[in-house]
């Protein structure tokens, strides 16, 4: 990961605060920012559906999904739970994504 910039920098209070904008770039065309003031990041406006496709170790895994509305949560026959069987995806990489796609499941069904 390739830093732009300074980042954190301890204040009195003895807590690591961002007081530079830093762009850090992951990949090519791939960006983080770290900005002051956000003390969390909102991703509820991600489609649950499309989580999946946002997991890179997940897509080369997704087109061996018998169903096309596969949720990679429970369906025989999907490609994402067969790769996290025999160790393509990390047991924890699926269970981030398990949490994740229940907390936007969540959201979506309680948004009014």
């Amino acid at each position: 990961m390739t830093a732009i910039g300074d980042i954190s920098k301890k204040n009195k209070m003895g807590k690591n605060t961002t007081t530079d904008v830093t762009l850090y770039e992951v990949e090519e065309n791939s960006y983080l920012l770290d900005t002051p003031g956000f003390q969390s990041m909102d991703i509820y406006e991600i489609p649950s559906k499309d989580l999946a496709g946002l997991f890179l170790e997940f897509r080369e895994h997704l087109k061996n999904c018998e169903f096309v509305s596969c949720t990679h949560l429970k369906e025989e026959n999907c490609g994402v739970l067969n790769a996290v069987k025999s160790g393509k995806i990390s047991k924890q990489r699926y269970e981030n994504f398990v949490k994740i796609y229940n907390d936007l499941k969540y959201e979506e069904e309680h948004k009014w």
